[in-house]
């Protein structure tokens, strides 16, 4: 049985999408639903806290968020950008569901595109959300709906289209389709051994290579095989730093 957990910002739209996903009577599957409530500090207190009572094999976060221009139906989270320190996460691509976007991420609501920079899309929690599931190590999908286009809707946001796009935007079914598959395979873990028994690697540098394989898995088609063979006979550090500079021209800015 697989134990999947759903979360989402506020109760209203968790409801809803518990009145979606019961009627696809999905098999081997248990569900679970968390609310965290609004913005990255309620995130990172509220989830992590559940999370250390409860394990999942798989978490989902749903929920909509604002739009500078260009108006999608749904996004599959690939990067996040923190107006409020500047740094950025990279989520892990595991699952092939939606189209790869970056977010900015918003502690306070943004109602005046300018502060996104050149991103198109605004949320509040998915920073968060990102740092504590890869903190507890849980494969996880972070989906966002946009809604509000930053300004006037945002500031009149309408929760009743947030809700019609909830049912529309996302085929459900497929969704766990998916994740029921890349459960299945991720049964054979990856052999980071493999990769260690090259480097003398610490503990800490270990974590990091991991970081940074998943990082060149979402962002580059290449087989890493490849770029790993290639520069394995450099020094661990050298080998580290270059891999992290070599994954910069990847990303979205």
């Amino acid at each position: 049985m697989k134990k999947i957990l759903i979360v989402c910002a506020l109760s209203a739209e968790l409801n809803n999408i518990k009145e979606i996903v019961k009627n696809l009577w999905l098999r081997d599957i248990k569900l679970s639903f968390f609310t965290t409530w609004m913005g990255n500090y309620n995130t990172i207190l509220n989830l992590t806290r559940f999370l250390e009572n409860n394990s999942f094999d798989f978490i989902i976060n749903i929920w909509v968020c604002g739009y500078k221009t260009e108006k999608i139906d749904a996004f599959q989270v690939a990067r996040i950008y923190n107006l409020a320190n500047n740094k950025e996460l990279i989520v892990p691509n595991l699952i092939d569901f939606l189209s790869l976007q970056s977010i900015a991420c918003s502690d306070k609501i943004i109602f005046d595109s300018l502060l996104i920079w050149d991103e198109n899309f605004v949320d509040m929690e998915s920073y968060a959300f990102e740092l504590v599931c890869d903190s507890f190590k849980i494969p996880r999908i972070i989906l966002k709906i946009p809604v509000d286009k930053i300004w006037d809707e945002t500031k009149n946001f309408d929760f009743e289209k947030a809700k019609k796009y909830l049912n529309e935007n996302i085929d459900y079914k497929l969704l766990f389709e998916k994740i029921s598959i890349y459960l299945e395979n991720s049964e054979d873990k990856i052999d980071f051994e493999m990769y260690f028994k090259d480097f003398n690697f610490t503990f800490s540098e270990k974590e990091i290579f991991k970081k940074l394989y998943f990082r060149y898995k979402s962002l580059v088609w290449n087989d890493f095989d490849e770029y790993f063979l290639e520069n394995s006979s450099l020094e661990k550090k050298v080998f580290l730093k270059n891999l992290e500079v070599f994954l910069e021209k990847f990303l979205i800015k």
